[in-house]
């Protein structure tokens, strides 16, 4: 198949939960197609990135949009009626490229990672819609737990991004969520939506238990991209309302947090012996070897979290509020630990921290839990087979149409288009 690509990052290096996906699918799909994948850069010093992704990915189709240029395209949406996250990937180049490359090589299929890019997907062309996760109801949340003036922004956001989805899914074959939860609340959204379900995955031999290197303090860990405003929540209402309980208890316990790009506001929590942030690593496998305990204290989160399955993956016990742990299926006590309020949270850690027979049990367990269902060798095929069905379809269509028969159904040929400025 000729499969075009729409991702709205780099995926490379796949360090972040959004890149993570897209990385693995178009490597899988380039491995047995001929795969095309085309993405707006962050900057020139992605250029380098570029380059490694190609040995892997030959077929880039990539523009600079740099990010002065994407906040201004942003706010000038507030004027208009596009959502703000979906003007601040709009790259006229990239999107003049889309097209050339549309009319000379006649694609199968569009694959879009990301709602945002789907204003990219050429016309005629049977489009697979990766959704992820229902992007408006997490702008509709900020809007609950934010203030004015972002309450507001967020909240014009999900209102023109539910509009956005709604329209992108009636062009789409199918609309694919990583969890049953995602995909029925967008069937609320969009009821005549053909909808799919693909987690999330982990790759078990990259991300592997490393018992051996734990450290000798006892050591709580958080991994994530720390500019992301629920991880930004969730490492601060942690700090400020769990911690202080587990450390009544244990006194030398230490939150190690993890991740990209902290926050000013993720920096100001560094407290000596108490509190570290591990700012821009490279690697997270050596910090999370260090913990005893991963904890996930989102208290606004949808889909499946990555960092679970890299915990879980290294052997880790996770402890999870229930937001993060509708996603994944794994038995609670078993496999992991969901506590709903700050006193069971601490009480959940601060008995872990002091069971290593416990941790070990549990920690083994969801280890064989995410190489049994959620390796990416286990999960990429669910996608390879949507992608191959879609561009089956329209094929199909075009058989029956040539040969003047009228017995299909002509709904399931249609494909409304989607306008954007």
């Amino acid at each position: 198949m000729r499969i075009l690509m729409l991702a709205h990052r780099l995926p490379y290096p796949p360090t972040t939960g959004d890149r993570v996906r897209a990385f693995h699918v178009a490597q899988a799909l380039a491995g047995r197609h001929q795969l095309t994948l085309a993405c707006p850069l962050d900057g020139r010093r992605e250029l380098a990135a570029v380059r490694e992704l190609r040995t892997l990915v030959p077929d880039l189709e990539c523009t600079v949009l740099p990010s002065l240029r994407r906040q201004a395209s942003a706010l000038a949406a507030l004027a208009g009626g596009l959502p703000l996250s979906v003007r601040y990937f709009t790259s006229r180049a990239l999107a003049a490229r889309i097209r050339q490359r549309a009319v000379a090589e006649r694609f199968d299929v569009t694959y879009v990672s990301s709602s945002s890019m789907a204003q990219y997907a050429p016309p005629g062309v049977p489009l697979v819609m990766d959704f992820v996760d229902v992007d408006s109801e997490k702008f509709a949340r900020y809007g609950r737990e934010t203030q004015p003036p972002m309450r507001w922004i967020y909240r014009l956001e999900a209102e023109r991004l539910r509009r956005y989805e709604r329209a992108v899914a009636a062009r789409a074959r199918v609309s694919v969520f990583v969890t049953s939860a995602e995909a029925a609340l967008f069937r609320t959204i969009a009821p005549d939506a053909t909808t799919a379900v693909v987690p999330n995955g982990v790759n078990p031999e990259y991300f592997r238990p490393m018992w051996y290197r734990a450290s000798g303090v006892p050591t709580i860990v958080f991994t994530g991209a720390l500019d992301y405003f629920p991880n930004v929540d969730a490492v601060r209402y942690f700090s400020d309302a769990i911690l202080p309980l587990i450390r009544r208890q244990v006194p030398r316990a230490r939150f190690l947090i993890v991740g990209r790009r902290p926050h000013r506001l993720v920096r100001a929590l560094r407290r000596p012996g108490s509190i570290e942030v591990a700012a821009d690593v490279p690697d997270v496998r050596p910090y999370l070897a260090q913990g005893h305990v991963a904890v996930v204290p989102l208290r606004i989160a949808r889909g499946i979290q990555n960092k679970v399955l890299e915990a879980m993956a290294m052997g880790l016990p996770v402890v999870a509020l229930p937001g993060p742990a509708q996603g994944i299926e794994a038995r609670i006590g078993a496999e992991w630990f969901v506590e709903d309020g700050p006193e069971a949270f601490a009480a959940r850690v601060v008995h872990l921290l002091a069971a290593p027979t416990e941790r070990m049990r549990v920690g083994r367990q969801a280890r064989q839990l995410v190489e049994e269902q959620y390796a990416w060798r286990q999960i990429l095929p669910r996608i390879e087979t949507l992608v191959a069905a879609a561009a089956r379809v329209e094929h199909e269509h075009h058989a029956v149409a040539a040969h003047g028969s009228i017995e299909t159904n002509g709904d399931g040929a249609r494909t409304p288009g989607v306008h954007h400025a």
